[in-house]
């Protein structure tokens, strides 16, 4: 995985993230029950904010022309726009809602209590009102901007190469993903990759590259990736892997004797992983399971058989 592939993960999840606070800050403000906390999670100036990490990181990423399709810089281009666009509009609703509920409330009550009157008083009074309208504004413009910088985003993943990085990185939480772009994982994968088997292979490729056996395994056994050569030999190292981390050596072999039986397909990376855990399994089962022992080597000589044919 290049350094591109990991920055553009990383722009689809710090857009999610902010996607789903500017949402639920949507619903907490209507109710009245918004902590000044939640926004700060959202926009700010330092990379505790979301939009800010996701500011930084497309102005770093899409203002750099690297060789690709003029339609591609367009729809970088336009994304990055947009996305200063949030940045500097939910600053503007920061500091209106600051304003609205730090203040408005104090002068309210020195106002009630007769300690705050005159020209002053009147001209804050209406100073408050204006934000507060200012406020209301601002939220409604994130709103409506999150939506159509969403789109964009889905504009850019067709256009982009296929990775596994952005893959995995919208199959990583599925409820906060079908919630952002208001349609079902599956179909969202297909609008991207050409079909969700295309992307789901893709994610879970990118799981077993980088060791995340167990998530792997769980994203293998989806329906839509059920029936397919490679992703029925990837489901049984991956649970072999995963076992083999979760200290259930039994397992482990039941699964990676199965891997091998189907001839050992996948990834060559994959058959130095499985020898490296078969050789662990042998030096630290000798004193406790000799039958343990003696399948892990029988395996791992088959292993390195196989990858010699």
């Amino acid at each position: 995985m290049d350094l591109r592939e990991r920055r553009v993960a990383r722009i689809v999840r710090d857009f999610m993230e902010a996607y789903a606070l500017s949402d639920r800050i949507h619903g907490r403000l209507r109710s009245e029950d918004l902590e000044f906390a939640w926004i700060e999670r959202l926009v700010g100036d330092t990379e505790e904010s979301a939009l800010y990490r996701l500011k930084e990181a497309c102005h770093a990423l899409f203002r750099l022309n690297g060789g690709r399709s003029r339609m591609e810089l367009q729809a970088e281009e336009l994304f990055d726009l947009a996305v200063g666009a949030l940045f500097h509009e939910g600053m503007k609703f920061r500091e209106s809602y600051y304003l609205t509920t730090a203040y408005g409330p104090r002068l309210e009550r020195m106002m009630a209590e007769g300690s705050a009157s005159g020209p002053l008083a009147e001209a804050f009074r209406r100073v408050f009102e204006a934000g507060r309208r200012r406020m209301l504004e601002s939220e409604s413009e994130v709103a409506e901007l999150f939506q159509e910088t969403r789109d964009q985003l889905l504009i850019l993943l067709r256009q982009m190469p296929p990775t596994g990085a952005v893959a995995r990185a919208l199959v990583e939480n599925v409820e906060r993903t079908e919630a952002v772009f208001g349609i079902l994982l599956s179909d969202l994968l297909a609008q991207v990759y050409g079909s969700s088997h295309d992307g789901f292979k893709l994610a879970a490729e990118s799981l077993l590259l980088n060791g995340h056996f167990a998530e792997a395994a769980a994203l293998l056994a989806r329906d839509e990736l059920q029936g397919g050569d490679f992703c029925e030999a990837a489901e049984s190292f991956a649970i072999g892997m995963a076992c083999y981390y979760a200290g259930d050596p039994r397992a482990a072999l039941i699964s990676l004797e199965r891997w091998v039986s189907e001839g050992a397909r996948g990834e060559p990376a994959w058959r130095d992983l499985a020898r490296r855990a078969l050789g662990s399994l042998v030096s630290t089962t000798q004193n406790l399971d000799p039958a343990l022992e003696r399948s892990a080597e029988k395996l791992a000589q088959a292993l390195t058989a196989s990858a010699s044919e």
